[in-house]
């Protein structure tokens, strides 16, 4: 197989992944901001505190899912990099997500929790 059409093979791969990730945050957004107006309206918000929580925990839950999808995607991406320069800046912006996902999951086991 030629180099070249296994790069842009994981060029593709990569992007799709990425794409597969920003879907998911986006439809785990319109689904809790949904959720968010169909309480605030329907008056149910004001009484139960316990559905902002709920509501919190789908979110964060679908956003680890996504921004797993996004690291992975960054990590197909080392595979195609051609300097270290370049992978340096992709290793500190696998670590800044990966510490993003344990803070939202730390504060998600916490709300669980409660």
């Amino acid at each position: 197989m030629d180099w070249q059409v296994l790069h842009t093979v994981l060029l593709i791969v990569q992007r799709s992944v990425s794409a597969i990730g920003v879907l998911i945050i986006l439809s785990g957004v319109i689904v809790a901001l949904a959720q968010y107006l169909y309480y605030l309206l329907s008056g149910q918000l004001v009484t139960q505190g316990e559905k902002i929580n709920t509501i919190r925990l789908n979110l964060g839950r679908i956003l680890i899912l996504g921004l797993e999808f996004i690291v992975a995607a960054d990590l197909i991406g080392t595979t195609t990099t051609p300097d270290y320069y370049a992978v340096g800046l992709l290793a500190i912006i696998v670590i800044v997500r990966t510490l993003l996902s344990f803070s939202i999951n730390r504060e998600l086991m916490s709300l669980s929790k409660e």
